[in-house]
């Protein structure tokens, strides 16, 4: 196209309006594949030449555009309209109220004319209906809504959202309630045709074990309850009733059927369930056993791990994670400076002294903790063990920046995670009915407890959700929190007189200590048994 003819065809169009430098006018063609495969936003239609055909000319700042096809073959209002994406659209006025549903993607289409069947069937649909065939759709959609596509829209929705993204541990939780809701057979149900009474009746299954029982009927009822808000707000802007407004989970607290709080603690306390390491009893053993089982088949990490989330009541989430600070550029890439890490500083910062420092815990605040001095110890060992592991591994090695490194070298996250059969070695060690990971977080509540710690400080520590805790302490409030700390370590320890004179500093006295516990050693592995040999068949006689 010469340049006279843009030049012209720019006259022509000089009186569009005022913000045509970024919405170019609606025009028309004849639409084939080719011609649309070659539209692109940055490229408007300017006019037309002598012959009629359109004039293209580059401009950056067109923010998108709407052409119209002319062929005979196409239902009228019949376009494109062309952005980021390109889009098939149909425009109709109907009754006096103009309609513009999209009829689909261009990339959706193999050919223009298989987007213009689409496009009459649409158009049909307005004419009956007087409605726009989409928000037909998306009503039809919401009342056909299975609990399988609800489960998956409300966990997409968790781990996009900005605040508070769903974390692993409870993306597990979610996928395990999934695999529950397969067995039953209600992923492909319909919400509305699942009933009140089989969902009480299911329910009524699962008490046994309660608390995974409830956990797997909180989740679909907050899915659904997610999927009725969003329909709500869907059919208000389009002035309708909503197609889905019932949550039939809700029958589940019309009839009471969850535990109150007042009955969970009182259970707790009847059966100890929550707490079965007591200062005065099963603490103590536990730490002995932990200590002298860190010296059997490579379980040091291990024993570590379980020993400082004791000291610092902390989830297992929490300092699995944990780098050396030493090894945290301070500035350069976004998330591996200190303010974007879970990392542990044995130096004696200016501000801080010696600390550990969770990011974005459970509640989605960071927290961070003083390093008393038997945990400072502790975690020199570490040090000294993570040097070694590097000498062995190579410095390069993904697990070399972790207090805790994975035992795996094929490890995908690098880091220790998982002490569950560690653990239960350690409950059959002593032989205590029932102990979990949480368990030591509740232990170290229990000390704090029996130490009349103040309430704010017991929060602070804990990092609970409505504690008045922040990243920012007066140097007064950070010494007091280092005291507290140091007290709850000394009482944690000194149920283990073996473990305390390991860990104290050489200037404190040691004291009294039984005989080292000696843990049983592990049973050897059986492997996988020996195939029989064939016996040959004896040749049969004549």
């Amino acid at each position: 196209m010469s340049d006279e003819a843009i030049q012209a065809a720019e006259a022509a169009n000089a009186s569009e309006s005022a913000d045509s430098a970024t919405r170019a006018p609606s025009m028309k063609a004849v639409f084939t594949d080719g011609f649309l495969k070659k539209l692109t936003r940055t490229k408007p239609p300017i006019g037309y030449d002598r012959k009629g055909e359109l004039i293209f000319k580059e401009d950056t700042s067109c923010k998108g555009y709407i052409l119209w096809d002319t062929s005979q073959a196409s239902p009228p209002g019949f376009g494109m309209r062309v952005g980021s994406k390109k889009t098939f659209v149909l425009r109709r006025k109907i009754d006096g109220k103009s309609l513009m549903p999209t009829v689909g993607n261009f990339a959706d289409f193999k050919t223009v004319d298989e987007a213009r069947l689409a496009a009459a069937d649409m158009a049909r649909s307005m004419v009956a209906t007087g409605r726009n065939p989409n928000a037909i759709r998306r009503e039809e959609s919401a009342a056909e809504l299975t609990l399988g596509q609800a489960m998956s829209d409300y966990t997409k929705f968790l781990t996009g959202r900005a605040n508070k993204p769903a974390r692993p541990e409870t993306l597990k939780v979610i996928k395990r309630v999934v695999k529950k809701l397969d067995e039953w057979k209600w992923s492909g149900k319909k919400i509305r045709d699942i009933t009140t009474k089989e969902i009480e009746e299911q329910f009524d299954k699962g008490k046994i074990f309660p608390t995974a029982n409830e956990q797997q009927f909180r989740w679909p009822a907050a899915a659904v309850k997610w999927a009725i808000a969003k329909e709500g707000l869907a059919a208000s802007a389009e002035r309708r009733e909503p197609r889905l407004d019932t949550n039939p989970f809700d029958i589940l607290i019309l009839h009471s059927k969850y535990r109150e709080k007042a009955t969970l603690d009182a259970m707790r306390e009847e059966k100890s369930k929550r707490n079965p390491l007591r200062p005065t009893s099963s603490l103590g053993p536990f730490l002995e056993a932990a200590w002298s089982k860190q010296f059997l088949n490579d379980n040091m990490t291990g024993c570590h791990f379980l020993i400082l989330m004791l000291l610092w009541g902390c989830r297992k989430s929490e300092h699995a994670a944990c780098v050396w600070s030493e090894l945290l550029k301070e500035h350069g890439d976004p998330g591996i400076g200190r303010k974007t890490t879970s990392h542990v500083c044995l130096a004696d910062d200016e501000d801080w002294g010696p600390y550990v420092f969770f990011y974005k815990t459970k509640n989605g605040r960071s927290h961070r903790l003083p390093i008393t001095p038997m945990a400072l110890a502790l975690l020199k060992i570490r040090q000294g063990a993570a040097a070694q592991e590097a000498i062995k591994r190579g410095f390069n090695a993904k697990s070399r920046q972790f207090v805790f490194p994975a035992r795996s070298i094929f490890s995908k996250s690098g880091h220790y995670s998982d002490a569950t059969d560690l653990l239960d070695d350690l409950r059959q060690e002593i032989k205590l009915e029932k102990l979990n990971r949480h368990d030591l977080r509740r232990s170290f509540g229990a000390v704090m407890t029996k130490l009349l710690v103040p309430p704010v400080v017991q929060r602070q520590f804990l990092n609970h959700a409505d504690a008045n805790a922040t990243d920012t302490y007066t140097k007064a409030e950070w010494e007091e929190l280092r005291t507290w700390m140091a007290k709850i370590e000394q009482n944690i320890l000194v149920t283990a007189p073996n473990v305390y004179n390991a860990l104290k500093p050489a200037d404190w006295p040691a004291i009294a200590a039984p005989k080292p516990h000696v843990c049983r050693p592990p049973l050897p592995r059986t492997g996988r048994p020996k195939k029989p040999k064939a016996v040959k068949a004896e040749p049969e006689e004549a």
